[in-house]
């Protein structure tokens, strides 16, 4: 568990996203890929071409620090709001 820390820590953001998308899997990754303008998909692409083998405990621990972004770090959970509607 130390190593993957460790392993997941000296990856780059774009790095990571490549990582994430790998694992999203093709037909998850294109509807994210459709998002993208030319440069974006060329850096990417070579990006994950270059990453070599990730181990599944990497990859979980780095779906763990998503999560936890996405819940805003805290652990807590999202709160729907008038206000949080407008802001997106």
């Amino acid at each position: 568990m130390a190593k993957s820390k460790s392993e997941l820590r000296s990856l780059s953001g774009q790095q990571k996203a490549a990582v994430f998308m790998l694992a999203l899997g093709q037909e998850h990754s294109a509807h994210i890929f459709e998002l993208m303008d030319d440069e974006e998909i060329r850096d990417m692409s070579q990006t994950m071409a270059t990453l070599g083998n990730i181990s599944s405990s990497v990859i979980e621990q780095l779906f763990v620090e998503f999560a936890d972004q996405l819940s805003g770090g805290g652990g807590g959970a999202v709160v729907g709001s008038y206000d949080s509607a407008e802001r997106l």
